[in-house]
């Protein structure tokens, strides 16, 4: 949400009133940060980031939207770390949305802290260097010999002031452009278990979430859409449903999936359920001929053909074609994934308001700045036009990064001239989606005589994202995301075979890296068996050579207790992947529990560079790991053009009573920081599936697992 400042609180706080203290750091047009004060010499804020009251009093704005990944506490620690101030008596909130202040705000690829590290960092350095300044300047003496801690300067002669004692004088001065930094040995708060300010209102349920709020004058909107996609409104009729009390209005729209248009017919009412009561009972007649054809059957078959064809090289190295054409025995598995729902506990939902004169959005997003760039571009406004309130979100995945239910709820305003909170239903998330791909992977190697991986071809036949209408069939390099090839085998060849279909795909948590990882890592595990060989060591050999590799695969050996074997009864498998710079190596441990092969135990080690808050991380390692087990259990099939599983009773969620018990141990670095959101999801499933063969002997190459693969 927007920070809400109280006018009195403003002046106090304000540089050109009584001395309040504002910095931050703008991004340039080469993307590189100059550091800035915040106040003008008209007392207008540039940015906010850091805020200091005269009553030493220091409020720490997070500038992208959480969505349980931790940004509200891991943006503010790095802050206060070089502030040098403690983070437990700072307040952290939400800053606004403002692209040209703050650069991107998207929460996607686990990029937050990876992308702001060191701008966060020179932020709270320079208003450290300032208020030294100034104490110095008032006690006159050298600023080399004053210093900070806890949120005072002091000297060695004792003096000290704290900060709200010198912010008149400091905000007075210029901002240093590159403030010298703290060495990272001396950290107090960067490496630290923090308490994060945002769970005791989540706990308690004070927290906004985006299905919370509410707007003066606002009518409620769902949507009927076509359950085949693409399907076009033939007509509808809107009696019926005007007749159930508080319905306003029936009236089509529209919205635009990757280039695509989608019809659907909207009911307005002055509460939700009175438009979702009209909903049910909505009649309209769709066109999809055509569309209907299409079946998660007829899609196997196309995948198959498909994979016939030799693709497009995405990457390469060496010749793989000489060595499969050389009369060695060729090694080859086929892999097959389902699309998958984003399924956030938050159904998809938004607020627009579209006036004469301008536009504003209340609701949980992971895309502000996308959110106001398609709201100027689609009413022709002006910036100061479009006023962006973004909440806590109840899960995200990818999904919330788009702006097609916002286009949506826009529609229905523009058109009707009221503010529009419009929330899909959970049968609309379920059947609309865009859903994550589903994909066929082919793998083909040949083993040496002494048991080393001489060749080896992965090949991809998926949709691809930024590619799914046009023309252009080459496949691109998103396509082979989790697809490690820091191996050291000689002769490798990552292929992908684009389809392009009407069926839409977005990005999903970890988004490749969900997929491809599950035939790669099974893959390197049949080969391990094929040349008699121990998984881990197997692995080990292929990546001495790499030295964070072989780092993280020796800390793995350490906790998992890998060589000293299997518990009796039991199987382990185990799967490495590189996501968003952090490397993880997991072992999944599996029994049987009452006829079924469940997974008990999960042991993961993680190296994500500088770890801001070692809680959050594992957290999410956690966290990523119970959504990749989900997918495991959890697909969608496609019948007569449409999804088949259309709520939860049907596409069943991960339980709590199916959680393993987690040994997530973060590997000490001084790299820079790494992404840990999506860490623990891309080796679950092909960890499970080789501590399956390891158990039973046979070999799971498709998902979601079948109860004959868990018997």
């Amino acid at each position: 949400m927007t920070p809400q400042l109280k006018r009195r609180e403003f002046l106090t706080l304000s540089a050109a009133a009584t001395g309040g203290l504002m910095i931050g750091v703008l991004p340039s047009a080469t993307g590189e940060a100059t550091v800035t004060n915040l106040a003008d010499e008209n007392g207008g804020l540039l940015n906010q980031f850091i805020m200091i009251g005269i009553d030493n009093k220091v409020v720490l704005f997070n500038h992208r939207p959480e969505m349980g990944q931790g940004t509200f506490a891991s943006m503010p620690m790095i802050l206060a770390e070089e502030l040098d101030v403690e983070i437990s008596k700072v307040e952290v909130r939400q800053s606004d949305a403002d692209d040209e202040r703050y650069g991107s705000q998207n929460v996607v690829g686990s990029r937050s802290v990876q992308t702001e590290y060191s701008n966060l960092r020179k932020m709270g350095a320079a208003a450290r260097h300032m208020l030294i300044t100034a104490a110095a300047a008032k006690w006159g003496v050298p600023a080399g010999e004053c210093t900070t801690e806890k949120g005072e300067v002091t000297h060695g002669s004792g003096m000290r002031l704290g900060y709200g004692e010198l912010v008149a004088e400091a905000a007075k001065l210029k901002a240093p452009e590159n403030p010298t930094l703290k060495d990272p040995s001396t950290f107090t708060i960067i490496g630290k278990s923090i308490r994060r300010q945002d769970i005791p209102s989540k706990t308690t349920g004070k927290a906004v979430y985006g299905m919370d709020v509410q707007v003066p004058g606002m009518k409620y909107a769902t949507i009927e859409h076509c359950p085949v996609w693409l399907g076009k409104v033939v007509k509808y009729d809107s009696a019926t449903a005007l007749k159930i009390p508080g319905v306003t209005h029936v009236e089509k729209t529209t919205r635009t999936v990757w280039g695509r248009t989608v019809e659907g017919v909207a009911v307005i009412a002055d509460n939700f359920w009175a438009a979702l009561k009209a909903k049910k009972i909505l009649r309209v007649e769709w066109d999809t001929v055509g569309l209907e054809s299409i079946s998660t059957e007829t899609l196997k078959k196309k995948f198959m053909d498909e994979s016939s064809r030799p693709g497009d090289v995405l990457h390469g190295q060496g010749d793989t074609e000489k060595v499969f054409t050389g009369g060695a025995e060729i090694i080859e598995a086929r892999y097959e994934l389902p699309y998958q729902a984003h399924v956030p506990m938050e159904p998809m939902n938004a607020i627009v308001n579209v006036s004469e004169s301008g536009a504003e959005f209340w609701g949980s997003t992971q895309n502000p700045n996308g959110i106001r760039s398609f709201l100027m571009r689609k009413y022709n406004l002006k910036k100061d036009q479009v006023k962006i309130n973004y909440t806590f979100m109840g899960g995200g995945f990818g999904r919330r990064s788009m702006t097609d239910v916002v286009e949506e709820a826009a529609d229905l305003s523009s058109l009707l001239k009221v503010p529009i909170k419009l929330i899909w239903t959970r049968e609309e998330d379920q059947t609309q989606g865009p859903f994550r791909n589903c994909s066929l992977n082919v793998c083909r190697a040949v083993l040496t005589r002494d048991g080393t991986v001489e060749a080896l071809e992965h090949k991809i036949v998926a949709q691809e994202i930024q590619n799914q209408g046009g023309d252009e069939m080459k496949a691109g390099r998103q396509l082979m995301g989790g697809v490690t090839t820091a191996y050291a085998i000689p002769n490798v060849s990552i292929r992908g075979v684009l389809q392009k279909l009407h069926i839409p795909i977005s990005y999903w948590r970890a988004v490749y890296h969900s997929t491809n990882p599950f035939a790669h890592e099974s893959f390197i595990d049949e080969l391990a068996i094929k040349a008699g060989k121990d998984s881990l060591s197997f692995r080990q050999a292929m990546l001495k050579d790499h030295a964070r590799w072989s780092n993280v695969l020796g800390e793995f050996e350490r906790v998992s207790g890998w060589r000293a074997g299997k518990k009796p009864g039991t199987g382990r498998g185990m799967a490495i992947c590189e996501r968003s710079g952090a490397h993880f190596a997991m072992q999944v441990e599996v029994r049987r529990e009452n006829g079924r092969i469940v997974p008990v135990r999960v042991v993961t080690a993680i190296d994500v560079g500088t770890c801001i808050n070692p809680d959050t991380v594992m957290a999410q390692v956690e966290g990523s790991v119970m959504m990749g087990l989900g997918a495991v259990y959890a697909g969608l099939t496609v019948n007569k053009g449409r999804i088949v599983e259309q709520n939860f009773d049907k596409y069943q969620m991960i339980r709590f009573n199916q959680t393993p018990e987690f040994v997530t141990h973060i590997v000490a670095s001084s790299a820079a920081p790494d992404g840990a959101g999506e860490a623990g999801l891309p080796t679950i499933a092909p960890a499970f599936a080789n501590a399956i063969y390891d158990l039973t002997g046979r070999r799971v190459r498709k998902l979601p697992m079948t109860t004959a693969d868990l018997t």
